[in-house]
């Protein structure tokens, strides 16, 4: 299995109606960063088959006066070979990861909170945003 891929989004919340995600000063998540490994194999024909990328998504929470917390969120997104509406490409997973990351990385920080709920609710925003594209995905902690 690979190592896990660093991912650092950075969303200044200095601002109370806007937020905006960064990675590297400008954009978002890059999809290349979620590198979708074979887990199950598909066998016979039909939904099935699994693949799942790792990543660290280090969340750097910005409060009024320059406060910086990081916030650092171990992921696995799992999705299927396979669904019910045909094949999902390694392509077009890793797209819908990276818009489905920024989504939730937005939604999460604007939110605040101890860094365990803060990564709970990544996950699970992750999830919620990437399941409407991609049927039968799953995020989860990494360990």
């Amino acid at each position: 299995m690979k190592r896990s891929s660093v991912v650092t989004v950075l969303v200044a919340l200095s601002c109370l109606t806007a937020c905006m995600s960064f990675i590297d000063g400008w954009g978002g998540i890059s999809p290349s960063q979620f590198e979708f490994q074979p887990m199950v194999p598909l066998r016979g024909q039909g939904p099935g088959g699994w693949k799942s990328a790792r990543v660290v998504i280090t969340l750097l929470h910005v409060t009024p006066g320059d406060v910086r917390r990081k916030v650092t969120c171990p992921i696995e997104v799992q999705v299927p070979e396979v669904n019910r509406l045909g094949v999902v490409s390694n392509e077009f997973a890793q797209m819908e990861a990276a818009k489905a990351a920024d989504i939730a990385a937005e939604r999460t920080l604007a939110q605040g909170g101890l860094s365990a709920e803060m990564c709970e609710r990544f996950k699970n925003e992750m999830q919620e945003v990437m399941g409407k594209t991609i049927g039968g995905v799953r995020v989860i902690k990494s360990l």
